[in-house]
Parts: C-alpha cells; sequence; structure tokens
C-alpha cells in the first residue's frame, strides 16, 4: 500500500531544475498532483477552521484543534509553494524556447536549464527574506500584532499574538497570544485579515516612520501594543548602541519611552 499524506507527496513530487529527461509534460503532470493535493487539504482545512470556531474559549478540546488547524496550514503552505515552483519552471521553459538563438536541442537545454536555475534561485531568497507569501498571507508562526475582538468582561486591544492558521474562503487567521494567562495557557483568537498586522523581520524593507507619525508600538516590558506618536526615528537616535524608536504613548503623561523597530507599526485605519 503507498502513502498518500503530505510527507509522502512532498518526498515524491518535489518539483527541481529539469535534466534531459524531463520535460514540460513531466513536469505539468506533477504541477496538477500538487493542485490536486491542494483543493484537498483546504477543505480538509476549512472544515477544522469550522469546528474551531464552535468550540468557546478555554475548553480542552480547542488546543489540539489549533494543532491541527496549524499543522495544515503548514503543509497547504509547503505544497502551494511546489506548485509555484512548477509554474515557474513551465515559465521559464516556454520563454527559454522562444528568445532562444540557437534552435538546438541542446542549446535549448541549456537555455532552459539556466532559467529555471535562476528562477529557482531568485524564488529561494524571496521565501527567506519576505514575510507572507506571494499572496499577502502571513505565515504560520509568524509573529503579528492582533486586535482581540471585545466582550463585556474584557475591552478591545492590540496584542502580540502567533498565526496558527489561516483560512482563505473566510480571509480569517487563527492566532495565539504570546503570553499565557495565570494559569499557563495561551489564549486564541479568530480574526479577520483586517485585524492581523503581519511584523516584519527585514526591517530594511520597511520605511522608517518620521517624528510626529501616528504609530501602533508595543509598550516596554508587555506584550499589547498601543497608540504612540514618534518623537524621534531610529536614524536620528544615537543615544543607544541599537536602533530605537524614539516614542510617546497616548495617555502615559507625556513620558518619553523607547521601542525596537521591529515593534513599531503603520497605526491601522479601523472604523
Amino acid at each position: 500500500m503507498t502513502t498518500t499524506g503530505p510527507a509522502a507527496v512532498a518526498a515524491t513530487t518535489r518539483i527541481g531544475v529539469p535534466d534531459e529527461d524531463q520535460d514540460m509534460a513531466v513536469i505539468w503532470k506533477r504541477t496538477l498532483v500538487e493542485l490536486h493535493r491542494l483543493d484537498e487539504i483546504q477543505t480538509s482545512s476549512d472544515k477544522t477552521t469550522a469546528e474551531l470556531d464552535k468550540v468557546s474559549e478555554g475548553r480542552s478540546i480547542r488546543a489540539p484543534l489549533c494543532q491541527e488547524a496549524a499543522d495544515k496550514a503548514r503543509d497547504e503552505r509547503e505544497i502551494i509553494q511546489r506548485a509555484l515552483e512548477g509554474i515557474g519552471l513551465l515559465l521559464a521553459l516556454r520563454d527559454g524556447d522562444s528568445v532562444n538563438g540557437d534552435n538546438s536541442p541542446e542549446g535549448k537545454r541549456k537555455k532552459r536549464k539556466i532559467e529555471a536555475e535562476g528562477l529557482l534561485s531568485n524564488s529561494k531568497k524571496i521565501r527567506r527574506y519576505s514575510s507572507a507569501d506571494a499572496n499577502g498571507i502571513i505565515p504560520v508562526g509568524h509573529q503579528v500584532a492582533a486586535r482581540t475582538p471585545k466582550d463585556k468582561n474584557k475591552v478591545e486591544e492590540w496584542i502580540l499574538a502567533r498565526v496558527l492558521s489561516y483560512s482563505a474562503e473566510k480571509n480569517k487567521y487563527v492566532v495565539e497570544d504570546d503570553e499565557a494567562d495565570d494559569y499557563g495557557k495561551k489564549m486564541t483568537y479568530t480574526l479577520h485579515a483586517r485585524s492581523v498586522i503581519m511584523i516584519v523581520d527585514d526591517q530594511d524593507s520597511v520605511p522608517e516612520f518620521p517624528a510626529g507619525h501616528t504609530v501602533l508600538a508595543l509598550y516596554p516590558s508587555t506584550t499589547c501594543f498601543y497608540k504612540a506618536m514618534v518623537v524621534q526615528p531610529p536614524s536620528k537616535n544615537k543615544d543607544y548602541p541599537s536602533p530605537l524608536y524614539r516614542i510617546k504613548f497616548d495617555d502615559d503623561e507625556g513620558n518619553e519611552r523607547t521601542a525596537p523597530p521591529r515593534m513599531v507599526l503603520d497605526m491601522p485605519k479601523l472604523k
């Protein structure tokens, strides 16, 4: 009996640079396998997310459901990446035929391999330095600022959290609070994408906020974000060896605080 789980699919259908015996038809067939598998896992993932939405906070059954959702989201992301690599290779092979000056079989092979290897090299760099995928989806495990829902026992607030899963159909994330409660448990929330802000790892790709700009910043020694105003950006703050913003939080008696660039976000325009 053959195994058809995610690990098996990854092991047997990993798409690589074509050699002399691997043509476009083979790559397309493997890409179709990935797309079929993607449809299956997305359907399964949506069912898990729907079950999770029905379970109230604090119930013991919620933890395994969250883990299951996270595992499926991780598998889904890997399958999407393999499918995109396959499509990219097909485009590279097609373009190699149309622009290659050497129309001999050997010349076409060389051109195809150069194009495909260059494409894979670039895609690896993108995955390494980008925080979101090509569709802007925040990957599982990534840190975010999450706006928790307001209820009668708790005020609405922005917290430091991590992504557990994402439902494309509902455009919602399941996130987990980075801070555990008094009982050692971490709360999870199902939130619309507009209530989740990605915390970017590569700060070189993020413009610096100027003095006077309104931001959402992590308050020192907490895991909560609050509205603040930039007093001095990192490039002009020479008082510290590492880059830090000087900021003033609302309702903080005018005190100046510092915050690392990762934890200073553009203030969202939400209703």
